[in-house]
């Protein structure tokens, strides 16, 4: 659970399971809340790793007045691609803190009891680009069994049944411009965009 992006910024409440996976031997950091935040890692000396590559999803939360998209924005921007950061792990007996900081000494708080996640019971799911003017690819480390797109009126305009595919793409050329809803698995609904 991430405590903090800045000293008094604090996660807003959100009725979805908050994920980090954060390991040097597979040097990935996860981040799952409503929105991912992937990042591909270096780690260079101790206690220093740099982002080679990173994946943020941008799909909007409704269920409030704009926290947690406000917050998530922050989040995927405190980690920018080439740059450094220092962390460290402290254990308090039942709980973990992972504290990463960067140059500017700004630091974001992951409080866990466990700080990684076996693939199996993490569902991430990354859909970009959004918007979309052709192809929009879907992944998720768990695998893809049904995609359903539905337009703003509610209609069901595409349906997709894969065995746990982990990457889809989804010819989005035909489409009307326009607002629509894409549910995976019968589980998570997303908004996207038609440019």
């Amino acid at each position: 659970m991430v405590s903090e992006v800045q000293p008094d910024q604090f996660p807003p409440s959100m009725p979805y399971q908050q994920v980090t996976n954060f390991s040097a031997t597979d040097p990935q950091l996860n981040l799952s809340f409503f929105n991912t935040v992937s990042a591909n890692l270096s780690f260079s000396g101790q206690d220093v790793f740099t982002v080679n590559s990173k994946a943020c999803t941008y799909a909007d939360y409704w269920g409030d007045n704009g926290e947690v998209n406000q917050f998530f924005a922050s989040l995927c921007a405190f980690f920018e691609i080439g740059h450094s950061y220092h962390y460290y792990i402290g254990n308090t007996g039942n709980e973990k803190t992972l504290v990463i900081h960067n140059a500017i000494f700004e630091e974001i708080h992951f409080i866990s009891t466990n700080l990684a996640t076996t693939e199996n019971k993490l569902s991430q799911y990354a859909i970009a680009p959004n918007p979309v003017t052709t192809i929009l690819t879907v992944q998720n480390l768990v695998g893809i069994n049904s995609v359903q797109l539905f337009d703003v009126s509610g209609k069901l305009v595409y349906e997709l049944k894969k065995e746990n595919s982990k990457t889809l793409d989804i010819d989005m050329r035909n489409f009307k411009t326009g607002t629509y809803f894409i549910k995976l698995n019968n589980d998570k609904t997303f908004k996207i965009i038609k440019e």
